[in-house]
């Protein structure tokens, strides 16, 4: 009986050696037949790129620079994505950048859909405001046009005069309120007049041409979409997969047909 069990597994397995390589065989002889679907995989795949816009990035990192001592760094982050979004500050802006091609609706937060407003996708937006998790802020501008990227970084550098001119308003305000409090500063407590030279040297620095926000220069622009490499290799891979199958299918339909007319 043990003996039998051998002969039988040993039989098995010669016709899985065969089928293996009757797959083998099968496949080799539709080799130019895969090869065709390969191509046309290709073609296709190309022609998709051909096709579909490219879309570039680039950025424009700032980072929080001078700011009154009675502000916490995330208020200027969170004032200057207030102004950028603003209509009437960007028309204020375009007033002096005539020759300027940007149209506030490119990059708009919202739109208007059927009367009511909406927020909008981002991915209709020509540039959006980001930040990254091991922190700092950026305008991102989906563009590779210099000259947008550049009116991008003077309308940016725009709102960075504006929030400067509003701190040091509010900074002065701020001193008004403690000399009125304090006429006698030589008798307040220490912590007061720390306050108050912090916030005279920041109206000083500030009128000395500081900034509220870092702004640095658009990054070159990276193309992010569409990805050719991958697109390729996916048509390529997809492309076989389709051939072999094809060509297996074939074969099983072929064999049964053989089988069939012998029977």
């Amino acid at each position: 009986m043990n003996q039998m069990n051998q002969m039988n597994q040993m039989n098995q397995v010669q016709d899985d050696e065969i089928d293996l390589f009757e797959l083998f065989q099968t496949l080799w002889d539709g080799k130019w037949l895969i090869s065709a679907f390969v191509a046309i995989a290709l073609l296709l795949g190309s022609g998709f790129l051909l096709l579909k816009d490219a879309v570039y990035e680039s950025k424009l990192i700032y980072s929080v620079d001078t700011l009154p001592p009675f502000y916490v760094a995330n208020k200027a982050s969170t004032d200057f994505q207030n102004k950028f979004y603003s209509v009437s500050v960007f028309n204020e802006w375009k007033q002096n950048n005539t020759n300027t091609t940007l149209v506030f609706e490119d990059f708009s937060a919202t739109e208007v859909v059927e009367g009511f407003v909406l927020s909008k996708n981002e991915d209709k937006q020509l540039a959006t405001l980001a930040s990254e998790k091991k922190g700092g802020s950026f305008v991102l501008v989906k563009s590779n046009q210099l000259p947008i990227l550049d009116d991008f970084f003077e309308y940016a550098a725009y709102i960075n005069e504006l929030l400067k001119d509003e701190y040091v308003v509010r900074a002065k305000e701020e001193l008004k309120i403690i000399n009125a409090r304090f006429k006698d500063l030589g008798s307040a407590d220490s912590s007061i007049i720390n306050n108050v030279l912090s916030i005279d040297r920041y109206i000083v620095t500030a009128e000395k041409g500081a900034k509220v926000l870092a702004i640095q220069h658009p990054t070159m622009p990276k193309k992010v979409s569409p990805k050719s490499s991958l697109i390729l290799a996916i048509s390529l891979v997809l492309g076989g997969m389709v051939g072999v199958f094809f060509i297996l299918v074939r074969n099983a339909i072929t064999k049964r047909k053989e089988q069939l007319a012998k029977a």
